[in-house]
């Protein structure tokens, strides 16, 4: 059995010290289990242009560990959204990337054009259904913290 004799005078300034070695180790696990849950974030991403996928970070702040995807369709990506009319623009080249099309702006073929405005108007009758890629990921994300905490690295 390992035993620390600790002097009755000097026992709270020990506590303190293994308390505060405890909550780093703890921070450790955190940050740890977070970043080895990053590639399964990236992998379960929708991937169009990439932008999604590589735009998942952490930042690690005093009290906190902040995961998050920093694209700026994102929060339309992860919670969907309701019923609206969406630019024709964007679903113009996202078409033009599905279909794999040659043509070229303005003149984009009959079939770009097709999809752009049947997105078009499916979006704005039903909306976009959410993805909930973090929402999905977050019981993995607690067990990888949970090994990072017991040691099973």
């Amino acid at each position: 059995m390992a035993t620390k004799v600790v002097r009755l005078e000097n026992f709270s300034k020990e506590l303190k010290e293994t308390n505060a070695q405890r909550i780093e180790r703890s921070k450790e696990s955190v940050v740890n289990g977070v970043l080895k849950s990053l590639p399964d974030l990236i992998a379960n991403s929708p991937v169009d242009t990439g932008l999604y996928a590589s735009s998942w970070d952490f930042t690690v702040e005093e009290e906190r560990v902040i995961l998050g995807n920093f694209a700026p369709h994102a929060p339309i990506i992860e919670e969907g959204a309701r019923p609206f009319t969406p630019p024709l623009d964007p679903l113009l080249a996202w078409a033009k990337r599905v279909l794999q099309d040659p043509s070229q702006p303005p003149d984009f073929s009959p079939e770009v054009w097709s999809l752009a405005i049947g997105v078009r108007n499916k979006i704005q009758a039903e909306g976009i259904k959410p993805k909930n890629v973090l929402r999905n990921a977050i019981p993995g994300i607690i067990e990888n913290i949970k090994r990072e905490l017991n040691g099973d690295r």
